[in-house]
């Protein structure tokens, strides 16, 4: 009876193991691999174990004032199943739920392996050993039953050990990979051009890409927002042919010296500086380190590279100072800030895009595009400029400029239905949110509602930003609605000293239920702009 006691209960305890490995691993990936922004997240948000540590405590005092092995027998049947029952009706599966689903990837899967692995060996070992202990005064259920309280708080660091462990093995893929990246680079040797940012990389870059490739000739460029060395790395063995005269890089930074890794990679004959500002501020510490962190590109330029930078961003103007090169330029909207290369000017919205005047040379060019708001218009500038840099003829490039796609949740107009959207979901920013909000101010609409969880990321900076943000907000939209905890308190703090009316504005946990809000409450002729959409790691409270 012993024996099948300790077994049906190390299955439960096994089971809930293997899913809350799963459950911690979605947030390790979120956190790619980083130990540090993982333990990080796990202290801030408390995420340690409540469930299966409150049920252990009660099976181990339960099993310790009994020790009548048909009472166990039933305790640990009841054990397990409450294992069971937690992870399959009060929690859902990582790989199908979430905003960011857990990829199964080879690396997560490895992961996931070796640190349950590590997860059963700590469950096994203590019945072992209990099995031959000469000590009668407990029995292998009662030692397995009290270790177990230890056992439901280890797959956050198990999954710690198994990173490490598979490290090495790691390190050797990434860097074959990464080797065989750059001799294809090498062979093809394409112009790069190196784009970075505070925001805006991903923008600029699609549209660089796309009058490159129209203008001058075949042009590579990363998809999406990938702007790290090993997803640039496999984009390029999957993507890059022989024909590619261009290479248009997104160069992200998580640290100084990131840009530089990227720049040695793929180094850049030209490079365009969309904007240098508090964005993840967080993450370098101050406005200074950001502004090293981006000039790493400007400094791996050749004597006779081309640098582009958006003059409207103080820092980004700077470093077009600070780091001449031959041909040095500068694009904008605000000619009070100094000289301009190449600006824009007459500047309307409707729903069918954007219209303006491009300067350049001393001549004007019409423009139009599906993009909105005043960043997408800097983007394109900031390509635009780029692109006559490297010879492209000028009124085909501004023609160019009607055929771009709006990049996914960066201010996309969404008027399928009755409630239209204004989709600007993607990694919110002062400047963005401002653009967004003058947007929402030009359209029109029957109500004006903004959605947001606020912006984060921007340091001690963060609660002023999204006060003054929800000021502005406030002689804009029809109703607010605030999504989440993280910055409630400064919105609502943004709101009151606007004296936004109590009764329009909305407070939800999460983002799901402004949804509901909406299907419940919204009418036909209402435009809602969604300004920012926080990640599984920053929305409401995380539970186990």
């Amino acid at each position: 009876m012993n024996k099948v006691t300790v077994i049906l209960y190390a299955a439960g305890l096994l089971y809930f193991g293997w899913r809350r490995v799963l459950s911690y691993l979605r947030y390790f990936q979120q956190e790619e691999y980083s130990q540090q922004r993982f333990t990080d997240w796990l202290t801030t948000k408390r995420a340690y174990d409540r469930r299966g540590t409150t049920l252990t405590i009660g099976v181990a005092i339960l099993a310790f004032l009994s020790h009548d092995a048909t009472a166990e027998f039933l305790l640990a049947v009841t054990g397990a199943l409450c294992f069971f029952s937690i992870v399959l009706f009060t929690e859902e599966d990582p790989r199908v739920s979430g905003k960011i689903k857990l990829n199964m990837t080879q690396r997560a899967s490895k992961i996931a392996y070796i640190a349950f692995g590590l997860f059963a060996a700590l469950v096994s070992l203590p019945v072992i050993l209990s099995c031959f202990s000469c000590c009668a005064s407990t029995t292998p259920f009662d030692t397995l039953a009290l270790l177990s309280i230890a056992f439901v708080q280890t797959p956050p660091a198990l999954l710690i050990v198994a990173n490490k462990i598979l490290w090495p093995a790691e390190k050797a893929l990434q860097d074959k990979y990464y080797n065989d990246a750059k001799r294809i680079l090498r062979e093809v040797n394409p112009l790069v051009i190196g784009i970075t940012g505070s925001y805006g990389k991903t923008g600029a870059k699609a549209a660089l890409g796309d009058i490159l490739t129209h203008c001058l000739g075949p042009t590579f460029w990363p998809r999406k927002s990938i702007n790290t060395v090993m997803g640039i790395t496999r984009t390029i063995r999957e993507t890059m042919k022989p024909h590619h005269a261009y290479a248009v890089i997104e160069m992200g930074a998580y640290n100084i010296g990131s840009i530089r890794r990227l720049c040695d990679f793929t180094p850049p004959r030209a490079a365009l500086v969309t904007a240098v500002g508090i964005m993840h501020l967080e993450r370098f510490g101050s406005p200074e380190n950001v502004f090293k962190a981006k000039s790493e590109i400007a400094q791996a330029l050749p004597q006779d590279g081309i640098l582009v930078c958006n003059g409207d961003s103080p820092n980004a103007r700077r470093m077009a100072l600070e780091h001449k090169r031959e041909i040095p330029l500068l694009y904008g909207l605000d000619q009070s800030a100094g000289h301009l290369d190449c600006f824009a000017d007459n500047i309307t919205f409707d729903d069918k895009g954007s219209r303006f005047t491009i300067h350049w040379k001393g001549q004007h060019y019409p423009a139009r595009t599906p993009l909105l708001g005043r960043p997408a218009i800097s983007n394109i500038l900031g390509a635009f400029t780029m692109a006559c840099a490297l010879g492209a003829n000028p009124a085909y490039a501004a023609a160019c400029l009607a055929n771009l796609e709006p990049v996914d949740n960066r201010l996309v107009l969404d008027r399928k239905s009755s409630v239209s959207y204004l989709r600007d979901a993607y990694n919110s920013n002062p400047v963005g949110f401002t653009a967004a909000l003058e947007v929402l101010k030009t359209l029109p609409a029957t109500r004006r509602i903004l959605m947001t969880p606020g912006m984060i990321e921007l340091g001690d900076q963060q609660a002023a930003e999204n006060r003054r943000l929800a000021t502005l907000a406030a002689s804009i939209a029809d109703i607010i609605i605030v999504v989440g905890h993280i910055n409630r308190e400064s919105i609502l703090g943004g709101l009151a000293d606007a004296n936004y009316p109590q009764d329009k504005i909305i407070t939800v946990p999460a983002r799901a239920d402004a949804f509901n809000w909406l299907k419940a409450q919204g009418a036909a002729g209402d435009l809602v702009l969604i300004e920012n959409d926080l990640g599984d790691l920053h929305e409401g409270e995380v539970r186990f």
